[in-house]
């Protein structure tokens, strides 16, 4: 697994740039992400390098491994129909997206932004490039004074909040919740609102795997003049009939949301949308320098992902959806029996539940190992001594690759059975990392 490391400038080199990164790289989160970097060397699941796809199966930093690591939920990256039309596109239209959206754009990407509409139910959909520039564009366009007040849950994904302080520089206000404490993330919202208000959730929350209370949010929203914005990266192409998301789902009203979803995941594409009333969407169509500024997405791609809706919306696409919840609901009912504490929620994502960072780099190490792919998670993409083991399924992982992954969890509780005493968690870790070939220059900077 790869570090990436921080190089110093020459001590001759005195250019402001090199003077910035001096002055960067003494900051305290940079020291402390470089340390814990080089700390974790030898159990590290960051960086890694994809060299081979076969489906299911990749090879991972040289290693052949079963991947329950991607977001590609309904495996439509493989699937025939989506490449036949990637490839017409690339035939029809060339490679190149062609130039600013303000100017001018190809059809198909008219075309997919009215099938999503149509999926989710809207009046008109916004296509980007993806929908962390999605918030970029938005949020700092409808909020962008001092009477804008942004409440964010706690968990809601990083790019929201990275949009957020955008629209902060223009004089928004920024202010925390949490709304699985709902009394209290209500108090807050009553007690801080002003003229334009906005709460942002996840419609899946893409470390916890579940789904927010979102009619009722919406409800209190609407009563306290709160627009409820919701990021669904990780619902749409899963939930609904038809995979309209979340929206689709529990039948939310249009009249107070704005509803973001990514092309990325379980359509297999490339891209991001934001969904809502007319009004609002060509609001922030000329008003949005993220999206005034940016260049179109590829035909290719937009091709793809028209054909994965299509795909999503017939009887096949129920299929691979009821087969995606199958594995889910499999998978976590069979690490329950094994000794995990893992929830019920028929989500995709299956977050399982390791402790500290150190602890659950070593899970990650030891599952890759034993030939699985998942992502080891810790601070700050979930709380400090919270970190999980996040298994990504997809409709189309077999059942030996199913048992093969519960089998190799079921080894893992060996291995870490044998740490449950402190000290010698702590001295395998510490023969573990001695073995790490930055160890010394490592220890000399702590």
């Amino acid at each position: 697994m790869q570090t990436p490391q921080l190089k110093k400038p020459s001590s001759k080199d005195h250019s402001p740039l090199a003077q910035l990164i001096r002055t960067r790289m003494k900051l305290p989160e940079i020291q402390r992400l470089k340390k814990l970097g080089n700390l974790l060397e030898s159990f590290h699941g960051k960086y890694a390098v994809t060299s081979k796809v076969d489906k299911r199966k990749i090879v991972l930093n040289g290693k052949e491994v079963i991947n329950f690591g991607s977001a590609n939920y309904l495996g439509f990256d493989f699937h025939p129909e989506v490449i036949t039309a990637s490839q017409q596109a690339v035939q029809e239209w060339g490679t190149h997206a062609g130039c600013s959206r303000v100017f001018a754009s190809h059809s198909n990407i008219f075309e997919l932004e009215e099938n999503l509409s149509k999926l989710v139910g809207a009046e008109k959909t916004l296509i980007g490039h993806n929908i962390s520039q999605i918030h970029a564009g938005v949020l700092p366009a409808l909020y962008s004074n001092q009477q804008s007040a942004i409440f964010i849950d706690r968990h809601a994904h990083m790019s929201m909040y990275q949009a957020s302080l955008i629209a902060q520089a223009k004089g928004a206000k920024i202010i925390p919740v949490d709304i699985s404490k709902v009394t209290k993330a209500q108090q807050t919202i009553l007690d801080s609102r002003l003229e334009h208000n906005v709460l942002l959730v996840d419609g899946v929350y893409s470390m916890q795997g579940h789904t927010p209370p979102l009619l009722e949010w919406d409800q209190f929203c609407k009563e306290q003049n709160t627009v409820l914005y919701i990021d669904d990266a990780h619902g749409i192409g899963i939930f609904g009939e038809n995979g309209g998301g979340v929206v689709e789902k529990y039948q939310l009203p249009w009249g107070n949301i704005l509803v973001t979803g990514s092309l990325q995941k379980a359509f297999s594409s490339y891209g991001g949308f934001i969904s809502g009333q007319a009004a609002i969407i060509d609001l922030i169509r000329l008003s949005s320098k993220a999206y005034i500024f940016s260049g179109t997405i590829q035909p290719s791609a937009v091709a793809g992902a028209l054909k994965a809706l299509q795909i999503s919306k017939s009887p096949e696409g129920q299929a691979l959806r009821s087969k995606l919840k199958d594995n889910s609901l499999e998978i976590r009912a069979r690490l329950n029996s094994i000794g995990y504490k893992v929830s019920m929620d028929p989500s995709p994502i299956i977050p399982v539940p390791m402790g500290s960072d150190l602890l659950t780099m070593m899970a990650g190490r030891r599952m890759f190992d034993l030939g699985m792919y998942v992502n080891s998670v810790v601070f700050p993409a979930v709380p400090h001594d919270e970190g999980v083991l996040r298994i990504s399924v997809t409709s189309l992982h077999s059942e030996t690759e199913v048992n093969a992954l519960v089998e190799a969890f079921s080894e893992l509780r060996k291995y870490l059975s044998k740490y449950e005493n402190p000290l010698h968690f702590y001295a395998h870790a510490t023969k573990e990392i001695i073995k790490s070939k930055i160890f010394l220059d490592t220890y000399k900077g702590l």
